[in-house]
């Protein structure tokens, strides 16, 4: 028997602008946290095929020292964790720097309490999970996951790096199998700003149920459904048995949705889970603000893809892929990439550093995209094959002589604008600087050689040279020279 649970209570004719950030669909779609104040914590999910094997099993364990993750530990991981990753890309780096813990306190509206986001990032670093599962990754592939693991440890400011740096602020180092699934896990979109306005339980909902609705809605089905238990299950939220309970519950984590107007109308259908007890089949129309958030981010791919058309028609693509960089990947930085930047320079520089790594610099395709997105200009010896600048690839190929004449002059115009700024003494100081900021970056920094090191430090000072000082492009160059 379906029955209505209200449509939209206020419609917004005015809907904010949307802040999309994308979450991995496999780790984030099952319980870690209790969205409970207070009361047990007891999160086990155990689910059988037919022929009666065990085809998911997820068990969470938290520190008797600092207690289970609650309501502040899940808005802790979802609101700037979650953003943190988000804003890095793909691959992610095992190191993650979060910000101060007063960054964090006023990014979660506490103020200036960090003893409480102290704490909080201790029990989510404290809390153990149990898991054995497969899934598709965002290739096609089927992976699995079958292991016992915490998704990460926590360096507070003060406290040493694995680099032996000191640490600036708060940093998260990335686990096994989290860090895996982090970088090959398809990802659903969510609307940050709204996010922040939810209660937990409200929010864990959206996670929940946006995924349906996206879908829903990319498919032109009218509704989207999401049985009771399932929803209490992933959220570890009590379940009830009866109608009067169950209204009283979904009524308070409906209400904000249909009062943005991220839901038009909720209809309840009685039915019996698969062990016979009480169930409902909860179905969803989605509203204006849930056609907007999808519009959102349907023109923000169709738009990026078509400003990446040109640049993937080049060899460039190419280049990145075929040095295990994905293609999504590829061309974000490529379209992030600067208009003089050397591409190509960069990628055959990373081959030289790889080769000469033997075995140091452990996960190539993160190392080639960190030179890239930090824009590190190589030093003047890499000059073969010849390269390009990303403006000038859809272009005919220069004469090889102009292209390194050109990359020299922009190598000496660096050069002359830290000589300009810096003492020798204060270069030295800086260039140890960026050296230390490379291993926080990068961690696999700390087993390269001293020259390795060296050279990345002071491609990374030229290349922000090159940000501030005057640089002519290519074609101003040539005309130069001609």
């Amino acid at each position: 028997m379906l029955q209505d649970n209200n449509s939209v209570l206020s419609s917004t004719s005015d809907l904010e602008a949307i802040q999309i950030i994308r979450t991995e669909t496999v780790l984030s779609r099952l319980p870690v946290h209790s969205l409970s104040k207070t009361g047990e914590f007891d999160i086990v999910i155990t689910r059988r095929n037919g022929q009666g094997e065990v085809e998911l099993h997820w068990s969470v364990s938290h520190s008797a020292k600092y207690g289970p993750p609650r309501q502040l530990a899940y808005k802790l991981d979802t609101l700037v964790v979650n953003r943190r990753i988000d804003e890095v890309g793909r691959p992610v780096p095992r190191i993650l720097k979060l910000g101060s813990l007063r960054d964090i306190a006023r990014e979660l509206s506490l103020g200036g309490d960090t003893n409480q986001i102290r704490r909080a990032l201790r029990q989510n670093a404290f809390t153990g999970i149990t898991a054995k599962l497969r899934y598709r990754s965002s290739l096609g592939q089927e992976r699995r996951i079958e292991a016992d693991f915490t998704r990460y440890g926590v360096v507070f400011a003060g406290e040493k790096l694995p680099d032996g740096s000191s640490a600036d602020g708060v940093y998260l180092i990335l686990n096994e199998p989290y860090l895996e699934v982090l970088n090959h896990a398809p990802v659903r979109p969510l609307n940050y700003e709204y996010l922040k306005e939810l209660t937990p339980a409200a929010q864990r909902f959206y996670e929940i149920v946006s995924y349906r609705i996206y879908a829903a809605l990319k498919h032109n089905h009218g509704a989207a459904k999401l049985p009771y238990s399932d929803f209490c299950t992933y959220s570890a939220l009590q379940r009830y048995d009866d109608y009067d309970h169950f209204k009283k519950q979904m009524y308070k984590i409906h209400r904000p949705h249909l009062k943005s107007g991220y839901l038009e109308r909720v209809l309840y259908e009685d039915t019996r889970d698969t062990d016979g007890r009480t169930d409902w089949i909860m179905i969803y129309h989605p509203g204006p603000k849930a056609r907007q958030e999808f519009d959102a981010y349907h023109s923000r791919g169709t738009a990026l893809a078509a400003a990446a058309a040109p640049v993937a028609e080049h060899s460039l693509l190419k280049e990145l892929t075929s040095r295990g960089i994905t293609p999504g990947q590829a061309r974000k930085l490529l379209a992030a990439a600067g208009e003089r930047q050397p591409v190509l320079a960069q990628l055959r520089w990373g081959d030289v550093l790889i080769a000469r790594g033997r075995g140091r610099i452990e996960n190539p395709p993160g190392f080639y995209a960190y030179l890239i997105k930090e824009d590190i200009l190589p030093p003047a010896e890499v000059r073969e094959p010849v390269q390009r600048t990303l403006s000038e690839t859809l272009e005919p190929v220069p004469e090889e002589r102009n292209e390194a004449a050109y990359e020299e002059h922009c190598r000496q115009i660096a050069i002359q604008w830290l000589r300009g700024r810096y003492s020798t003494d204060e270069y030295n100081r800086v260039l140890e600087e960026k050296a230390r900021e490379v291993r926080r970056q990068y961690p696999a920094a700390q087993f390269w050689s001293e020259q390795q090191l060296a050279e990345v430090a002071e491609g990374l000072l030229r290349g922000e040279a090159l940000k501030h000082a005057e640089v002519p492009t290519f074609a101003q160059f040539r005309a130069s020279i001609q």
